[in-house]
């Protein structure tokens, strides 16, 4: 069988995809197929949770094996297939996709139906709008002692004159590809 979700985000107004994925897919392959579909970094962290008609979070789905401490036991991605969890429509996921922000896109099981044999599975059946930044960095420095008009070229020459920090004020130019 087909499953057709439809995926939304909560940042993005104007964002939609329709994915149709089979049933003996793993969450693991629906992951990787969104990441490349929305030209995400598979390298970062994401998690499915099954989630009930409020949207709150249960069973956890990673891309890593990790121990967790909640209520609900955290499972490999890679070794649950999609049809073992999902039966019926409206089910609902939420795919967090930048953990440390906690931003997720709200997924809904559409619709169910039997596989077109001229479709390649898993597919993008409907796109709308662009993905939102998949990483949200919030740079907050509450440090006193950096003034507000002092830029990150002034942070670094203040470093690199400053003997504490080992530099050799002279020899260093800040142009130097040692890296």
């Amino acid at each position: 069988m087909i499953y057709k979700f439809r995926m939304i985000s909560g940042a993005e107004v104007a964002f939609l995809r329709d994915y149709e994925v089979n049933t003996d897919s793993t969450f693991l392959d629906f992951h990787n197929f969104i990441q490349d579909n929305l030209n995400f970094d598979r390298h970062q962290l994401a998690s499915f949770f099954l989630a009930d008609e409020q949207w709150s979070k249960g069973m956890e789905l990673t891309v890593l094996d990790m121990q967790n401490d909640s209520a609900f036991a955290a499972i490999p991605m890679d070794t649950v297939k999609i049809g073992d969890l999902l039966k019926s429509k409206k089910e609902r996921l939420l795919y967090v996709f930048d953990i440390f922000s906690d931003r997720a896109f709200f997924i809904e099981l559409f619709d169910i139906f039997e596989p077109n044999l001229k479709i390649k599975y898993p597919t993008c059946s409907a796109s709308i709008g662009e993905a939102p930044e998949q990483i949200s960095i919030d740079l907050n420095v509450d440090d006193d002692s950096l003034e507000e008009e002092e830029s990150f070229d002034d942070i670094f020459n203040d470093i690199a004159n400053d003997e504490d920090y080992g530099f050799d004020s002279e020899a260093f130019s800040g142009d130097e590809d040692d890296c």
